[in-house]
């Protein structure tokens, strides 16, 4: 009697394994699996834990290498990110599609504003909101330097990554920038934007404005992953204003639209 049971204990299992095996693909906006209703929104469709991937998500085009710059985790071995469009990140199984982790830019925003309180602009940055009418001899405003002008994105859509604009804002980067004129700012957002952007823990970045003959640089710290997954770095700004050195530190990380900001 008591092998009938063990083996009709093992049959069950094995049954029951073979049905989890099954992939689901709910492509279909009136799918369910599970007995759960997926919800679809106009920003793509939406997994849980547990869901299988389609295989037409996992194409090369929706492979996330710049996992670490979209502020993802390491995938284990044997896992990738994808993406659909810039929202929705899908940790799955290379061979299977079996979702391990799924991350959607809605929840990135809640997680960043429960860390930081707020999401910057540009609207928000010392230089812009002071400087933007007066001469930008490093082509600050031209190149799209500051974080939310056209010209700045996270990623190209295609897996890679372009640099991403900065954004210094808040009382930190006030007492940065105070002593400092539109001409010396334009030279330092420069360093702020390549230092950032370098990934190179140490990197140092000078700017020297040779009408007013003040100078400076900001060298990047360490990169790390906060908390709630975003790439963050701590720098150390030193300036000389009329023969004065004043130094400044604090810690940059990136918004969920992929701009660098000062958050302390």
């Amino acid at each position: 009697m008591k092998i009938v049971l063990t083996t009709a204990l093992a049959l069950s299992l094995l049954g029951g394994g073979s049905s989890l095996a099954q992939p689901s693909y709910p492509d279909r906006p009136d799918y369910r699996d599970r007995g759960q209703t997926h919800d679809y929104r106009p920003g793509g469709p939406r997994w849980s834990r547990g869901d299988r991937l389609p295989p037409r998500y996992r194409q090369d085009q929706n492979f996330a290498r710049d996992w670490r710059q979209r502020g993802l985790r390491q995938p284990p071995r044997g896992y990738r990110w994808y993406h659909y469009g810039d929202n929705n990140y899908f940790l799955a199984a290379i061979a299977t599609g079996l979702i391990l982790e799924t991350v959607y830019r809605d929840d990135r925003d809640q997680r960043w504003n429960q860390s930081y309180r707020r999401t910057y602009s540009y609207q928000d940055d010392v230089y812009y909101r002071e400087c933007r009418t007066s001469t930008d001899p490093a082509g600050v405003l031209l190149g799209a330097l500051i974080g939310g002008l056209i010209g700045n994105a996270a990623g190209d859509g295609r897996g890679g990554s372009t640099a991403a604009g900065v954004i210094i804002g808040g009382a930190l980067g006030a007492a940065m920038t105070k002593d400092m004129d539109c001409e010396d700012r334009s030279y330092a957002y420069r360093s702020y934007y390549n230092g950032f952007n370098s990934g190179r823990p140490g990197a140092r970045y000078s700017w020297n404005n040779p009408r007013s003959r003040h100078r400076g640089d900001v060298v990047v710290g360490n990169y790390y992953n906060d908390r709630s997954g975003f790439r963050c770095t701590t720098f150390t700004q030193t300036i000389y204003i009329q023969g004065r050195r004043q130094i400044s530190r604090g810690h940059a990380c990136r918004q969920p639209d992929g701009t660098w900001a000062v958050v302390d």
